[in-house]
Parts: structure tokens; C-alpha cells; sequence
């Protein structure tokens, strides 16, 4: 009976030693590494795979999935900072989790604060742009009465295009074009809205708009939108048009709004002798981008 009992003892033995090796077997935090983007079957029963491609205990302190970085909780104090990938869609400036700062953006369409979420990407399908004129010129097809300065009324700077008209006289067509608009390659223009930053010197209620009218191709579509108001004698911005308003046409081309000849013009008349005064004009268009979601 001695052997046979000293068999069994050696096979408990053999076992309980076995029984050990599964228990004792464990991973130090990082001491694997692994390839973030195939998840975390890359590393052992309990580790995940960080953004920094360790395995590692916790997520939360490497910048994982909860999009934080920081200390690995380890002894030596490493600090592992997360992406903007990580922390998308947010975007603006944030920080990494290690005290830096991370400068996220956006692909487009999408914007940072697009479609009314601060802080986050994403776009509106309804959008709008603004520019100002980069020329702006005189054509005497109309009217009897010049412009001077006219390079003056691109930008709001308080200079002046000015014409000095009398009683009855109505101004030669004043021309702005080459907005440089640049929209989405796939943008349906919605419509065209005009502001005119002007003032008359000299008699009160004197002038009134003539032809207000926008240009594409170089040619003024059907629509005048001339206002009977009279111009204020301090500089103040008329809008003409509006998010819908295609000025007459059918439709309004992103070929065309983005080429150098589309534009406005701008003709005054005067009931009394005073000076019209045109200290900037610019172009917004109205448009939806398909690529939006809303």
C-alpha cells in the first residue's frame, strides 16, 4: 500500500502545482502591445487595447473609449494623452488629458459649431455665405451723372464712391463683381440677398434708389429691387433680396455665383441737389448643401 500511496500524493502534488500556474497568471498594465484598430481580442483575457497600442487594465486612464487621457495608474506616473480622433465629434481646442492641448477639427461639411452644436462637428443643410466686392466700376449705360472713387466702396471704412447729382439727375450704373464666393462642390443656391452701406450729403430725403439689380454673367437679371425709401444722411446698410429671392431667374447656377462677373449694380436718382455716398456693398447667397444631414 506505501507505493500506492505515494502515487497519489504525487499526483495531488502534480495537480495543485498545475492549479497554480492558472492562477498566478497575470500581465503587468502595458507590458503587452497591440494595434488599437483590431479591438481588444489583440491583447490577454482582461487587458483592452489603448489608443497608445498597450494592453492595459483600465481605458480611462489612456485615453480609450471614455476619451480621456491621463496617468496609467502605474508607478512611474507616464501619462498617455488621447486624439481628436478619441474625442470626436467634439473639436475646438481641448485638452488631452496630460495637461497639453489638443486643436481638433472637422472634415468636411462639417464645421466646428455647425448645425447650432457648439463644440462638436457637424453642419446645417441651410447655409449662407458673405462676401465683399474685390472690384468694383463704373458703366455709363444708364443715367448722365459719374462716379468718383468708386474702388472706395468695397469695404466698410468710412471712404467713399461718390456722385454729386442735382435736381432730377440720375447716377451711371455703379458695378461691383468678383465676390470670390467658394461653396460645396454639390450647393444649391436658394437665393441672393444685396447690402448697401450708404448715406446722401447734403439735402435730407434728396436720393432714392434707381436700380438695384443683380448681375450674373455680367448681365442684370429681371428683378429690380430699388426701395422708395429715401438714402439717410448718416452711412446706414439697406439688404435687398432674401434667402429665396433668385431675383427673377429660375435658377441661380454654383458655377455662377462663384464666377468673376457675378455681381450688383447700383443706379440713384436725386429729387434734390445732394451727394450719394456707397461705403461698402456686399453679396450673401443663400444655399442647402445635400451633404448635410438637416
Amino acid at each position: 500500500m506505501a507505493p500506492v500511496r505515494a502515487y497519489v500524493f504525487s499526483f495531488f502534488a502534480v495537480a495543485a502545482s498545475a492549479a497554480s500556474c492558472v492562477v498566478d497568471e497575470s500581465f503587468d498594465d502595458a507590458q503587452f502591445l497591440c494595434d488599437p484598430s483590431g479591438g481588444d481580442g489583440e491583447c490577454p483575457d482582461g487587458l483592452r487595447c489603448a489608443v497608445d497600442g498597450r494592453c492595459r487594465k483600465s481605458l480611462s486612464a489612456s485615453g480609450g473609449s471614455g476619451g480621456i487621457g491621463g496617468k496609467d495608474g502605474g508607478g512611474d506616473g507616464s501619462c498617455f494623452p488621447t486624439t481628436c480622433d478619441t474625442l470626436a465629434p467634439k473639436c475646438g481646442d481641448l485638452d488631452d488629458g496630460c495637461g497639453n492641448q489638443l486643436t481638433c477639427g472637422c472634415q468636411g461639411p462639417f464645421t466646428c459649431g455647425g448645425g447650432a452644436k457648439p463644440g462638436e462637428c457637424g453642419c446645417s443643410k441651410k447655409q449662407s455665405r458673405t462676401r465683399s466686392a474685390d472690384a468694383v466700376f463704373e458703366a455709363k449705360v444708364t443715367g448722365s451723372v459719374a462716379w468718383a472713387s468708386v474702388g472706395e466702396a468695397a469695404l466698410s471704412d468710412d471712404k467713399w464712391a461718390t456722385a454729386a447729382l442735382d435736381a432730377g439727375k440720375t447716377s451711371n450704373q455703379l458695378k461691383a463683381s468678383a465676390f470670390g464666393f467658394a461653396l460645396p462642390a454639390n450647393a444649391v443656391v436658394k437665393g441672393v440677398e444685396v447690402s448697401l452701406e450708404r448715406s446722401a450729403q447734403g439735402s435730407a430725403s434728396a436720393l432714392t434708389d434707381k436700380d438695384v439689380r443683380v448681375l450674373v454673367k455680367g448681365a442684370p437679371l429681371a428683378t429690380n429691387g430699388a426701395k422708395s425709401t429715401a438714402w439717410p444722411t448718416t452711412d446706414a446698410t439697406a439688404k435687398y433680396g432674401s434667402a429665396t429671392e433668385l431675383w427673377g431667374a429660375t435658377a441661380i447656377t454654383l458655377a455662377e455665383v462663384q464666377a468673376a462677373d457675378f455681381g450688383v449694380l447700383l443706379t440713384v436718382a436725386a429729387s434734390a441737389a445732394a451727394t450719394a455716398r456707397v461705403d461698402a456693398i456686399s453679396l450673401t447667397v443663400h444655399y442647402e448643401d445635400p451633404a448635410c444631414p438637416n
